[in-house]
């Protein structure tokens, strides 16, 4: 490959198919600080599919340490227990919802990381701008265990549930207390070439879903 020349990624860091495009410097080394920023979250998937949200893992720019090792405290919950459990795990966003909230690539159920959920996207795969956002309903974590894992992420708040999120450049987990026993996570990861702020997206998309949960 020739310098000053790179290989286009998708937006979970896998390579896309084709030749080679030249590029400046600039993309490099902005490729370069893609690479490091999804430290936090791994770039694959159930099937080996392109175009998708990170995988949330535990090990990858985390830390092990327990919930007194760091520090962690989410506020009591006050809001109404959510119900976790879904028939079809894209209907924690409809369609209509998704449109209007700036999804125009089709939804799409998969499985990451044990989680049942469903991808959103704007932009196609492979392109240079855009997100993929991936929500689903938990029922195996709650968001103090998740957060107790994250000492580095901050504590927030969703539609009057506590939540915690950690993010960098490209990417964004959000965790939403909505039940004792598990709760709604979020996974989003922004394009190279554009920047909006993946936790932004995250949350409004949170926000969506804490409606659509019913009560229990």
């Amino acid at each position: 490959m020739a310098v000053g020349a790179t290989e286009p990624v998708n937006a979970d860091g896998t390579r896309l198919h084709g030749n080679p495009q030249p590029v400046s410097r600039n993309t490099v080394t902005t490729g370069i600080s893609l690479a490091a920023g999804l430290l936090l979250l791994a770039g694959c998937s159930s099937g080996g599919q392109t175009g998708q949200a990170a995988q949330d893992t535990t090990e990858t720019g985390t830390s092990s340490s327990t919930s007194s090792d760091a520090g962690v405290s989410l506020p009591e919950r006050t809001a109404p227990a959510k119900s976790l459990d879904l028939a079809d795990p894209c209907t924690i966003i409809t369609q209509q919802q998704a449109t209007k909230l700036g999804v125009n690539q089709p939804t799409e159920a998969r499985t990451s990381n044990g989680k049942e959920g469903c991808d959103y996207q704007k932009g196609k795969a492979g392109s240079d701008n855009g997100w993929v956002m991936f929500a689903a309903a938990d029922p195996n974590r709650t968001t103090q265990e998740f957060a107790d894992k994250r000492p580095s992420g901050k504590i927030t708040e969703v539609a009057d549930y506590p939540a915690y999120q950690v993010e960098n450049y490209h990417g964004c987990l959000l965790a939403v207390d909505v039940t004792a026993s598990g709760s709604l996570f979020i996974n989003g990861v922004t394009r190279l070439q554009t920047r909006p702020e993946a936790c932004s997206v995250a949350t409004e998309f949170a926000e969506t879903a804490v409606e659509n949960l019913p009560n229990t």
